[in-house]
């Protein structure tokens, strides 16, 4: 089978590992049916839904470039010595500003559902629809590492993933 391309239109549903409405259950074997134990992954309601889509090629480039720097300096035994380092907190953040499209039922501690509020922003000579600075400030730093690298997962369909994805189009 040949590499099947991403679909920036496509969108797709997430619920967080953390959230404590998303839990694993063994299923047990069943010898009649020649089943393995296996482990299931079930969601109840009332769970956090975030909506994602995939980040373009052109996206992709303007994030990792803009957190990625070269370094240069001097070793201990005095040779030169060139790296690169990548701001990754900086490189999730800016993922999830333009990879999340939407949420259901993520609350405040007093139980109102918080409100998901977008600008437009052009990248690159395009323009996008982004989650605003108020919105991204509403989910901590760990959780928008486990959003980041969900999306840009699924922002790099490669032959193996493209008949199972749900962006593969």
């Amino acid at each position: 089978m040949a590499i099947v391309g991403i679909s920036k239109t496509d969108t797709f549903d997430y619920v967080s590992d953390k959230d404590p409405c998303k839990r694993k259950v063994t299923v047990p074997a069943d010898a009649e049916k020649g089943t393995q134990a296996s482990e299931i992954t079930i969601v109840d309601e009332g769970a956090t839904h975030f909506t994602l889509g995939v980040l373009d090629v052109f996206l992709m480039a303007h994030i990792y470039d803009k957190s990625t720097k070269l370094t240069r300096g001097m070793s201990e035994a005095g040779e030169d010595e060139v790296g690169i380092v990548t701001a990754v907190n900086a490189t999730n953040i800016e993922t999830v500003r333009y990879g999340l499209h939407g949420w259901t039922n993520l609350q405040d501690a007093g139980g109102n559902d918080l409100p998901f509020k977008t600008i437009k922003k052009i990248v690159a000579g395009r323009e996008y629809t982004v989650c605003a600075d108020e919105t991204l400030s509403l989910l901590g730093i760990q959780l928008i590492g486990e959003i980041g690298q969900t999306i840009k997962t699924a922002s790099e369909v490669g032959r193996a993933e493209a008949k199972n994805s749900a962006t593969a189009s």
